[in-house]
């Protein structure tokens, strides 16, 4: 073969490549819906993938590109996405029409797939309905005592650190007493707070580092399902799987009475299956396998994990720069503490009013998750328009893009937790936060982490005053992690209270 005839033939095939990757970007165009102008490979995520932003960032860029737009029309490298604006739409997918959108589209594609952050259709629904319950105020009541336990190790890890130096990262603070109450609560392992369980860190890091497999997904869809290849790191499944067979071989020997999340998993495991409510031919049945309770492990801990550790950080340095919030909390914790006699309990914590509206306003400024995504089950129409979405339609909708729309947050970059006042709760779109997703696959584990959030906040600001340190800076976000994470930490400087 000639050398000319070679290179013809390369020039063909780069010319058909070229002429495939411009025709798939007409998708949205064909449709009438406005899209921004994407890059002939990365569609319109070239600074994600390239990480110079977060995908949360530039999501939100373009939510705020088309302010009278309703849906906006994107590219992740080929693959069309529709991102969301109008909130009536989102509560329609989300709830209304849930049945048609209930999928996330996330495939694990390993041993941990069926786990309820990324299972579907009936598997999800299985799985909810038989792992809400472990998530009700009175299991939540019995693994309070573990985490009111983990709380005063922290304060005597901090009386050691404090007394040593008064700035500290306070993410590094925030992480240790985040991976020792998860750790408490769901596999009753009792980790010195100095010194944390090196491979349950390293699962955090392992889950929420933006590796490249996660593009996968979209520049060849369908493929981490064909070949089976997982979005996650193999040691991930290795440690939770191994991690479950320790703890129930444990548990065999001696009688457990902790009530933690791994007793009521291995309790559920009693009941050896799990039948959708459909019958006929679609019903499905679900084993309750050692891997099915190690996936539900690993999601339980690296997600509880991350939400609550950034979400304390964030608050933290909110309340350092808002001295006057600080107080008015401090003097909250003072009041309710003086009334129960200084106990903890659900009850004492609900009490806690002026501190739910700063964690809510924390978790409306920097919301962990700054995305919810769907996929279409079967082709759908859009709510009060004439576009139908073809099967397996992936959908986006910007968590922070809605938490800073001036139309429902005035003046959004302020921290102002009266915006979470009962008053002004009531007046806003019931979707205009969800920085814990909204409708029946909205995050299970929510209450679990407000009350570990109560417990900290309580223990820590009643014994110790954070404020500016004088290297703090403006926060800036890891680019490398797939939820929103200060990089380089959150320097604050930590004074023991008279």
């Amino acid at each position: 073969m000639s050398l000319n005839t070679i290179l013809t033939f390369l020039a063909t095939i780069v010319v058909l490549i070229y002429y495939y990757l411009k025709k798939n970007k007409t998708y949205w165009k064909k449709l009438g819906i406005i899209s921004p102008k994407s890059h002939i490979l990365f569609g319109n995520f070239k600074e994600v993938i390239l990480r110079q932003t977060t995908f949360f960032h530039q999501i939100e860029t373009f939510y705020n590109m088309y302010p009278n737009e309703k849906f906006i029309g994107l590219y992740r490298f080929n693959t069309p996405v529709l991102l969301i604006r109008d909130l009536d739409i989102v509560q329609h997918i989300c709830v209304r029409e849930f049945d048609s959108y209930m999928n996330r589209g996330i495939e694990f594609g390993d041993k941990l797939k069926n786990n309820l952050a990324s299972s579907k259709d009936d598997t999800w629904r299985m799985l909810r309905s038989r792992f809400s319950p472990l998530f009700t105020s009175g299991k939540l009541k019995n693994m309070l005592h573990l985490i009111n336990s983990c709380g005063d190790k922290t304060l005597e890890y901090l009386e050691t650190l404090v007394s040593q130096s008064k700035e500290h990262d306070i993410l590094d603070i925030t992480k240790k007493y985040s991976v020792g109450s998860i750790s408490a609560c769901a596999f009753g392992l009792d980790l010195d707070m100095k010194n944390p369980d090196e491979k349950l860190t390293k699962m955090e890091t392992l889950a929420f580092t933006n590796f490249y497999t996660l593009e996968l997904i979209f520049l060849c869809p369908g493929l981490i399902k064909k070949l089976g290849i997982s979005i996650a790191p193999k040691e991930i499944s290795v440690y939770f799987c191994n991690l479950v067979n320790f703890i129930k071989k444990q548990r065999d020997r001696i009688m457990s009475s902790r009530k933690d999340f791994m007793d009521l998993l291995l309790e559920m495991k009693n009941s050896t299956e799990l039948k959708s409510e459909c019958v006929g031919s679609n019903e499905e049945i679900v084993t309750i396998t050692d891997e099915l309770i190690a996936a539900q492990a690993m999601i339980f801990y690296v997600a509880g994990f991350d939400t609550t550790a950034n979400t304390l950080s964030f608050l933290l340095y909110e309340v350092a720069k808002h001295q006057d919030i600080q107080e008015k909390m401090l003097k909250e914790i003072k009041q309710v503490l003086a009334d129960n006699d200084g106990e903890i309990s659900l009850e004492i914590l609900k009490q806690l009013t002026y501190m739910d509206q700063v964690y809510d306003e924390t978790l409306r400024m920097y919301p962990i998750a700054g995305l919810q995504r769907r996929v279409s089950v079967p082709s759908c129409k859009l709510l009060d328009t004439s576009i139908t979405l073809k099967r397996d339609a992936i959908i986006y909708v910007s968590v922070r893009g809605i938490h800073y729309n001036e139309q429902y947050y005035p003046d959004p970059y302020k921290f102002d937790p009266e915006r979470f006042s009962p008053e002004n709760k009531k007046s806003r779109h019931p979707c205009a936060y969800i920085p814990f997703g909204f409708g029946p696959r909205h995050c299970i584990g929510m209450r679990f982490a407000k009350v570990q959030a109560r417990v900290f906040l309580i223990k820590f600001l009643s014994c110790y005053k954070v404020e500016l340190a004088a290297d703090t800076k403006e926060i800036t976000y890891d680019t490398m992690k797939i939820t929103l994470t200060a990089k380089d930490g959150i320097p604050l400087k930590i004074t023991r209270r008279n």
